[in-house]
């Protein structure tokens, strides 16, 4: 089972998009957490420091409600734990969509190249090698995490003491974001490796993970509002859209409310570990049984 494991690793080393997707994973981390920190550095200033450089109308003329919205964003917005949270899971958004795709190019280029034949014949076991494909598929998912979360630990740290606030790496609130964080890398990767079985071509696997992440959670969720608004004006229905995968994904690693009545950061991982499951499961089911040319 080792050697297996090996094996699927040194294939996957040996694909340049690893290269290229822990490079761009570093660098994306990093400018992301630099914009993080940003916008963070204007909440940590006390709140009359932040309206004056938030807004253009002078606070006199501001009405008491609007000082009270202002006032809400701000106390939620400043929390020290929650800006380090932020700022430690930077880079985020492309670190998943990168842990599917790299998923889904771990099985499709056994398809393209036509070396899964081989592969079973040289361990026909094939329980065995699906458990190492998915060995190797959370191992690279797991990396993805570490690089971002390396390159956001170093912008926090320097970020986090120059405002003399402490890197916090001891708060609950921050440890279970990166945990969570974590979590949804590997899902996703699972959830990648399941696709990868279910479609065999590369670019439409990867076309098909794209569109779920990202139009999922952009233009779905803007037809939910609209229904909302428009037709239905019942919670439940904008509390819907976890149960799509990219929505959920967002729900799960934000902290907070990703958008008015949403539902728990749980409710999220619950959704996204059920489609990294059934994912899982039904690539396990395929691999073991499909032919294979």
């Amino acid at each position: 089972m080792i050697g297996l494991v090996h094996s699927e690793l040194l294939k996957l080393r040996t694909l340049r998009t690893w290269w290229i997707a822990g490079t761009a994973m570093a660098g994306v981390a990093l400018l992301t957490a630099v914009w993080n920190s940003w916008q963070a550095s204007a909440f940590l200033k006390p709140f009359d420091d932040y309206l004056e450089g938030a807004i253009l109308t002078p606070r006199e003329e501001m009405s008491a409600e609007q000082l009270e919205s202002m006032s809400r964003l701000w106390e939620t917005q400043s929390d020290v734990g929650r800006i380090a949270g932020t700022v430690y899971t930077s880079g985020q958004t492309l670190g998943l969509l990168l842990a599917g795709v790299l998923a889904i190019l771990l099985v499709t280029n056994e398809y393209q190249h036509r070396t899964l034949t081989a592969t079973f014949l040289a361990a026909p076991r094939r329980g065995r090698v699906v458990a190492a494909k998915l060995v190797a598929v959370v191992t690279a998912s797991v990396a993805l995490w570490l690089i971002a979360t390396v390159a956001g630990l170093a912008v926090g740290a320097v970020f986090l003491t120059s405002q003399g606030v402490g890197l916090r790496l001891g708060d609950p609130d921050v440890v279970f974001a990166m945990l969570l964080n974590l979590a949804a890398y590997i899902v996703w990767g699972v959830f990648g490796f399941g696709l990868g079985v279910l479609i065999r071509s590369q670019t439409a696997a990867t076309v098909t993970a794209t569109a779920l992440y990202f139009l999922t959670s952009v233009v779905v969720a803007f037809g939910f509002q609209v229904v909302h608004d428009l037709v239905l004006e019942e919670d439940w229905v904008l509390q819907a859209q976890v149960l799509l995968p990219g929505v959920a994904s967002q729900v799960m690693t934000t902290p907070g409310e990703l958008f008015a009545g949403a539902p728990a950061q749980w409710t999220g991982g619950v959704v996204l570990i059920a489609y990294g499951l059934l994912a899982g499961l039904a690539g396990t089911v395929l691999l073991r049984r499909r032919d294979v040319a």
